[in-house]
């Protein structure tokens, strides 16, 4: 008994006696590589919400709005994820993007939210159907009643009469009219220089004839009375050309 006894004491005093291993310290190559993951991952997403913003955009366009959805959410939820100039024209594809799946009241979310912060926004009517358009008009306008912006601050805007649709009655009239009212100059240009010559040409000869026929009988050219009456046939065709061609092009809808 005295001899165990004896050993454990031993032990005891070895064990004591003995450094305590200090703690494995993590390789000086894994400090020094750690911030540089750090800094790649950082680096990283910038150009990761670029890729999403340029993919949830060709979504919207090729109008795959399933997919465009949870794009576009992603680049604003649960913080921004794109810079200032971009973050409303995310914000104007989700809410466009929400109306065109059906879910309207989340499309007003994100059109509400798009207002606060500009109240002059407005959709492209070239882009979007005109229900769309309408539905974010009134919404501006619920929201000025309901004081959540300002009336002052949304902006008044003079009536772009260029924009609206020409009168009918303009389509009838000779010398291109009818095409610059369309908003065709190109057109409009080229039946005016046109018709401006054809109704020169005739009304030239016309006096020429006329002048010729004063000094008797047989004065007239055959060759001056032909070239008048092509050149008034040939104006009166184009004319009516013309105002087929604007007839046609006309849409009283068109903005």
């Amino acid at each position: 008994m005295r001899n165990v006894l004896h050993a454990l004491a031993g032990l005891t005093v070895i064990v004591l006696v003995l450094p305590a291993r200090p703690a494995q310290a993590r390789p000086p190559a894994m400090v020094a590589v750690a911030p540089v993951a750090v800094a790649t991952a950082a680096g990283s997403a910038p150009s990761d919400a670029k890729a999403t913003f340029e993919e949830a955009v060709n979504s919207f366009k090729y109008q795959d709005f399933d997919n465009a959805v949870p794009q576009l959410r992603a680049l604003l939820y649960p913080t921004a994820r794109v810079e200032h100039r971009r973050e409303w024209q995310v914000r104007e594809y989700l809410g466009a993007s929400l109306w065109w799946v059906g879910s309207k009241n989340d499309a007003n979310d994100e059109f509400t939210a798009l207002l606060v912060r500009d109240a002059t926004h407005k959709l492209d009517p070239a882009v979007y159907p005109p229900k769309m358009v309408a539905d974010f008009d009134n919404l501006r306008g619920n929201l000025v009643r309901l004081g959540v912006i300002k009336a002052d601050a949304v902006a008044q805007e003079p009536v772009d009469l260029g924009r609206q649709p020409p009168p009918f009655g303009l389509m009838f009239v000779p010398f291109g009219v009818g095409q610059f009212a369309n908003r065709s100059p190109g057109k409009g240009t080229a039946f005016l220089v046109t018709e401006a010559v054809l109704a020169g040409v005739s009304g030239t000869f016309y006096y020429l004839n006329q002048r010729d026929g004063l000094k008797g009988p047989g004065q007239m050219t055959v060759a001056n009375q032909a070239t008048q009456l092509s050149a008034g046939g040939a104006f009166f065709a184009v004319a009516i050309i013309g105002i087929i061609e604007a007839a046609v092009s006309w849409n009283g809808s068109a903005p």
